[in-house]
């Protein structure tokens, strides 16, 4: 299970190039935007998890209620995300949103599935919450966004919390391809549906744009697929702390690779990712 964690994170880090990507192509940061990108990347997202699944969807009541909790938390974070971006640096808005994702997931398996809490797990989280603190980087700030960090911060956690419930509940819950299907078809549902309301038509894209789409999409839906197999037999309090270290040290690699030049303080808080996540590990 560690592997599909190790990959999740691997492809995580690997989406971001594809958003970058689209967002170069696309030239636009606004909502239409961020809706498009949306509508796509869960189309597609979509049709990947039917054809992975032998196109066999399952749904129950169960996991289509945590599919529509989810899929609102996902467009939270968006439009949350998008005001941040609008006046803060991204640096500030990586620590809330990568913290949230590790340490909500966290203790809710901690306090609500008797998962044990074990030396070993709280230096991994203060190591890695070292590590994220250390990529801060001085920028400016427009003006008083607090609340939409610390709703990034609520809402990416959110994301892990509703994934280890629905994985808690095997009577209930469907399996993992048709969850995440289900999320990606509610997801673009709702934002198909704005569309038509705000703009009376579907935005189009180039198929350069289409490309980095699905690549995000593929990258996206699979990284989150193995994070949901692998909730099934791992504490939430063991698997986010490694995906959130994984991708910050993927991330730094791949910035190698492409020839950037990482600060010394981005190279020492990889390595304290790094070490962290190893540590939990055995």
């Amino acid at each position: 299970m560690y592997g599909l964690l190790v990959a999740a994170a691997l492809l995580f880090a690997l989406q971001f190039l594809f958003n970058q990507q689209f967002r170069r192509l696309n030239g636009s940061d606004g909502i239409d935007s961020t809706v498009t990108f949306a509508t796509y990347t869960n189309g597609i997202s979509f049709v990947v998890m039917l054809i992975l699944n032998g196109f066999r969807l399952r749904i129950t009541w169960f996991s289509l209620l945590i599919a529509v909790l989810y899929a609102a938390v996902l467009l939270g974070y968006n439009y949350s995300a998008l005001k941040s971006f609008a006046t803060a640096n991204l640096s500030v808005f990586s620590i809330f949103a990568m913290l949230g994702g590790m340490i909500l997931p966290f203790t809710y398996g901690v306090v609500f599935c008797d998962e044990a809490f074990t030396l070993p797990k709280a230096i991994c989280v203060l190591l890695i919450g070292v590590a994220t603190a250390m990529s801060f980087e001085k920028g400016k700030s427009k003006g008083n966004n607090l609340k939409y960090y610390i709703a990034v911060f609520i809402f990416n956690g959110m994301v892990g919390v509703l994934s280890k419930i629905h994985q808690s509940n095997t009577e209930l819950a469907v399996d993992s391809r048709s969850f995440m299907a289900t999320i990606n078809a509610v997801v673009f549902l709702l934002c198909l549906i704005f569309q038509l309301v705000k703009n009376k038509k579907i935005a189009l894209v180039s198929l350069k744009e289409l490309g980095s789409l699905s690549g995000c999409a593929v990258c996206n839906g699979v990284g989150n697929l193995f994070c949901l197999i692998a909730l099934a037999s791992l504490p939430a309090s063991v698997q986010f702390p490694i995906t959130t270290g994984g991708v910050m040290v993927f991330s730094t690699l791949i910035s190698l690779i492409k020839r950037e030049k990482p600060s010394v303080r981005t190279l020492i808080s990889t390595a304290v990712a790094f070490a962290a996540t190893v540590l939990i590990m055995f």
